[in-house]
This record gives structure tokens, C-alpha cells and sequence, in this order.
């Protein structure tokens, strides 16, 4: 059996029995898998299911505890801002706020054109799956910076004959962890694109791609070359409910969508 497999089922069994005692499940972790694999079980002490299901899914302990944090952290909000199920994106397209945003998207790709003759405006108006966001989190190099970052000032804090006194001092060591350089992408099942409150836009010509979503070329693909300016423009002019572009980490193309009861009554 897998490190990954062996994990990931103490993790549903937390999930299944959230109120039985912690104990019947962390010696097993700590007398077969790493400290770092024993935290994660010892910190998703309460954690709803569908956390506890995406923590079994990612690879590798340092990555789990990082994604792990941000789910501590998010604290009584975690449920609220859990991506959608597939049904619910499903339908999403159907209901008054996806048909607000498609109409509002259609204005601002409309604006981009008209302002910017030969180039298109690209937008994946799908909600964000959320094996989407793990495939993601388990492949992306920023991601695996951090993690190791938060493993190792983990292991400075507790090692050695240091571990921690419970899951409480524990998951506030996660909480407080402060990186010095931050993952790009938001932890698996909390991206607002998994409610569709974000898009991502690209600047294409004749099928060909200008300017795309790869934080390494956010300065020299958008800054330098003007699209950053001429998108924001594009959404300003449409008068919708956009904000934008996110500022941390930086990416240009990314836009939050706020709709409100106004706009949502008249779809």
C-alpha cells in the first residue's frame, strides 16, 4: 500500500467520524509514516469531509500541509467558499448569476475588440473543477516552494523530540506560519473559480496566443506590452461587476466577479 493511500484513508475516517477521538488514529500514522505525514492527520483534527477528501488527493506530505493551512485559516468560512459540486456547475449556466456573468463577460470581450482591432479576448466561462484545482496544486512548482518552506519551519518548531502538545498548538503553528514567498494558486476547493467568482482572460490573435496566464510572464506579456492597461479599460468601459486584476500573487488577467441582487434580478 502507498504512503499516499495509507494517508489519505486515515483522512477519510477523520472525515466519516469527526467526533471520535484522535487518538485511534494517530499512533497509526506515527508508528508507520513520517512526522510530517503523522501532522497532517494530528492537524485535520475537525475538518469537514470534503476538506478531508481533497487533503487524501494531494501528493505528498508538504503539499498537504500547506494546502492543509490555508483550509485552518479559513476557518468557520471553509464550507461557504468550497468549490462547487459537479451538478452545481453543472447548472450553474442556467441560473440568474450564470446568465449575469456570461452577459457581462460578452460586453467586456465585446469592448476588448472593438478597442483593440485584430486581437481577441479568450475567457473560460467553466466553473473551476475542483480535481482541476488538485491536479494543479500537486503539479505547480510555486506551490512545492512553499510547501517546503511551511514542512521545514514545521520541522524546526517540533522536531527533534519537540512534537506538538496537541492539534490545537499544532494547527495554530499553520496558521501563523508566514511564507516569505507565496504559492500562485489558492489551495484545492477554495479558488473562487470553483463558484465561478473569478475568470481568467487571454489575448489571442488569429488563433495564436498574445498574452496568457503564466505567472512567469505577467510583467513581460501583459505589463510591458500594454494589455494589462487595454483589458482593464475593456472592463472599466463595460460597466460591470468585475474587479480586478488580482494584485497578490499578481496576475493581470484575473478578475473577480461580484454580482448583486440588482444585476441578477434583471437576467
Amino acid at each position: 500500500m502507498s504512503k499516499s493511500s495509507s494517508i489519505g484513508r486515515l483522512l477519510i475516517a477523520m472525515g466519516a467520524c469527526l467526533n471520535c477521538a484522535l487518538a485511534s488514529l494517530y499512533p497509526a500514522a506515527a508508528a508507520g509514516e513520517s512526522a510530517r505525514d503523522a501532522w497532517v492527520v494530528q492537524a485535520s483534527s475537525g475538518l469537514p469531509p470534503p476538506a478531508l477528501d481533497a487533503l487524501s488527493q494531494i501528493a505528498g506530505s508538504d503539499r498537504r500541509l500547506l494546502a492543509l493551512r490555508a483550509y485552518l485559516r479559513a476557518g468557520d468560512a471553509l464550507s461557504e467558499r468550497w468549490s462547487w459540486s459537479q451538478a452545481q456547475q453543472s447548472a450553474y449556466a442556467g441560473t440568474a448569476e450564470g446568465r449575469a456573468a456570461s452577459f457581462e463577460l460578452d460586453a467586456v470581450v465585446a469592448a476588448f475588440a472593438a478597442a483593440n482591432r485584430g486581437f481577441t479576448l479568450r475567457v473560460n466561462r467553466r466553473p473551476r473543477s475542483l480535481d482541476a484545482q488538485i491536479t494543479s496544486w500537486n503539479e505547480n512548482a510555486s506551490v512545492g516552494a512553499a510547501a517546503a518552506a511551511c514542512a521545514s519551519a514545521l520541522e524546526r518548531r517540533f522536531g527533534a523530540g519537540r512534537a506538538p502538545r496537541s492539534a490545537m498548538e499544532l494547527q495554530k503553528a499553520l496558521i501563523d506560519w508566514q511564507s516569505d514567498s507565496s504559492a500562485t494558486l489558492a489551495a484545492p476547493g477554495l479558488s473562487a473559480h470553483g463558484q465561478a467568482r473569478a475568470f481568467d482572460f487571454q489575448i489571442e490573435r488569429g488563433g495564436e496566443l498574445i498574452a496568457g496566464t503564466d505567472a512567469s510572464s505577467a510583467r513581460s506579456q501583459w505589463d510591458a506590452a500594454g494589455w494589462t492597461q487595454k483589458l482593464q479599460a475593456a472592463v472599466n468601459s463595460a460597466g460591470n461587476h468585475f474587479t480586478g486584476p488580482l494584485q497578490s500573487p499578481y496576475e493581470p488577467w484575473h478578475y473577480a466577479y461580484l454580482p448583486t441582487a440588482a444585476n441578477l434580478k434583471n437576467q
